[in-house]
């Protein structure tokens, strides 16, 4: 990555960390937890509509899924739902063993437990969750780890149900598999502590290490997610949503701090050319009649389907779509992934632009055409959009829009994570008009003593083990690997009977040894720890 003073640019960033908890059952069904298959036994097909919070307000990302059209197909395995999470009965009592393992956790960040758990409903109107809200309650509020001679503060930290897993999602239909759907997991929200992408991981991989020390978390792909938050300043809140493992998330956060910073810049150069809300004005037109003759290959193949071609032109524009924001990726892929989304008009490009024609025979000709007929001068600048009327009349609303979004610099919204590190648009960021109180669940009393019970029995925090290996003098990757290690309690029980110099000997066998044993094909698993023991033992007394 390119050296950044990431101080000069007032870069914070918070996590917002899921963790699926490994019980038997899901929160609030009987249904089995962590069965998961491609197979299924019917299919569902529903519409999401927005509804109000309780407050009596819309929030913007309800009406902006709304406006997708989407046609939502659930997928059931009859072995892993129930009616419960088709919305077709209310939900059962909370996951007890769930709750427990949820208290534990948040008595490890210090956060201070609720006295007594109230359900919410939170809006996700993506298809991600049949009943259009995901049950969502606050166990604890505050608490912090301590992190390099700082402190890492939370925020707070919620109990809530998994969402389903997305199979496709292709134009107006998007199909999901439904056994994830009502897994227990929990949330921890820190506050923007992070001053570096690289801290940012570590933070997450030192928040996962303490989650997995209790060893009633599951572990695996998609067991663990991540929504980044980032911001510079005179940014914006920019949250990159899905993050599937920690070591993504410093190239991630790296070039969203500068696509911000460049977006900035362009708002800086409109200000400069006198664009405002006020005087923006664009013209749009259906431009199919202009193009009938062109030698384009996707033109001529919307045509073939029955679709439109539509021109938009954004005066004092010229050059500003080609500005880059993201490697490889420039202020045009910013208005692509708006069309993609809201729209639906997913094939790639979505969209031309005047001032990076393609080059294809003719292509001058359709250029000019295109520009006499929306009177593009050369401070101006056009797109055309292609697909199905109505999708295309959204899209131009969509460009439109977002243009002017881009008079305040960096607009607040949710982004998905590439592997490459660029992200793209997934929503506008949601707001508290999302939530309202569930009625079908009764509030929870929180015991103080189930906490107090729950907090004699807390496990270590890694960092202290961490400090009490490094007094030990074992390796590095040794000091990494045991705390969260099933050769812990084998540490543990060695302490008692060797001195620290036959520890450090057994931390590299269980660590270093093994894993080379595994290359070989050798199945350490099934070395049983008091053989492992009478070994060191042995070896303690010279033998």
């Amino acid at each position: 990555m390119d050296k950044v003073n990431y101080k000069a640019l007032g870069f914070k960033c918070g996590v917002e960390i899921h963790q699926q908890l490994a019980t038997d059952k899901k929160l609030y069904c009987h249904c089995p937890a962590g069965c998961y298959s491609k197979s299924y036994d019917a299919e569902v097909l529903r519409h999401m509509r927005p509804t109000l919070s309780e407050m009596g307000v819309y929030d913007g990302t309800a009406l902006m899924e709304f406006r997708t059209k989407k046609e939502i197909i659930y997928r059931l395995n009859k072995e892993t739902v129930c009616t419960y999470e088709m919305d077709d009965t209310p939900p059962f009592l909370v996951n007890q063993d769930a709750l427990n393992i949820a208290i534990e956790i948040a008595l490890l960040l210090g956060s201070s437990i609720v006295d007594e758990m109230h359900i919410a409903r939170k809006q996700y109107l993506d298809g991600s969750i049949p009943t259009g809200f995901q049950r969502t309650a606050i166990v604890g509020m505050g608490g912090s780890i301590p992190f390099r001679g700082k402190t890492i503060h939370i925020r707070q930290f919620a109990m809530e149900e998994d969402a389903c897993r997305e199979v496709s999602d292709i134009g107006h239909t998007i199909t999901y598999l439904t056994d994830r759907l009502g897994m227990p997991l929990v949330e921890i929200v820190t506050e923007p502590d992070m001053k570096t992408p690289e801290e940012a991981a570590a933070v997450v991989r030192e928040l996962g290490r303490l989650m997995r020390m209790t060893g009633k978390v599951r572990r695996g792909i998609g067991a663990v997610r991540q929504d980044v938050n980032v911001s510079i300043t005179g940014g914006r809140r920019v949250e990159i949503k899905g993050v599937p493992r920690y070591q993504h998330i410093p190239r991630l956060t790296h070039i969203e701090a500068l696509r911000q910073k460049a977006l900035l810049e362009i708002m800086e150069e409109m200000k400069r050319r006198k664009i405002t809300k006020d005087n923006f004005k664009t013209e749009e037109k259906d431009i199919t009649a202009e193009l009938k003759s062109t030698h384009s290959d996707l033109v001529l193949d919307a045509f073939k389907k029955g679709w439109i071609v539509y021109g938009i032109r954004l005066p004092k524009m010229h050059d500003l779509l080609k500005y880059q924001t993201q490697p490889e990726k420039t202020f045009a892929h910013e208005l692509s992934g708006r069309v993609k989304v809201v729209a639906c008009i997913d094939h790639i490009p979505n969209l031309y632009h005047t001032d990076n024609w393609p080059d294809y025979r003719g292509s001058q000709k359709d250029l000019l055409k295109i520009k006499r007929s929306l009177g593009v001068t050369d401070k101006d600048v056009a797109v055309i959009v292609w697909g199905p009327r109505a999708d295309v009349l959204t899209a131009a609303e969509e460009i439109r829009d977002r243009v002017i979004e881009a008079l305040d610099g960096v607009p607040n919204e949710t982004r998905q994570a590439r592997f490459d590190g660029t992200t793209d648009f997934e929503r506008v960021l949601p707001g508290p008009d999302r939530m309202y109180p569930d009625t079908d669940h009764p509030p929870v009393k929180v015991e103080r003593s189930r906490v107090q019970t729950i907090n004699k029995n807390l496990p270590e925090k890694p960092w202290d083990v961490e400090s009490r290996y490094q007094k030990w003098n074992f390796p590095k990757d040794a000091i990494d690997r045991l705390p969260v290690s099933h050769y812990k309690i084998l540490i543990d029980r060695l302490a008692e009977e060797v001195e620290p110099e036959i520890l450090r000997v057994a931390a590299i066998t269980v660590t270093q040894t093994m894993k080379a044993l595994e290359r070989k094909g050798i199945a350490t698993d099934k070395i049983r720890d008091d053989d492992l023991i009478e070994m060191f033992m042995a070896y303690r007394d010279k033998k």
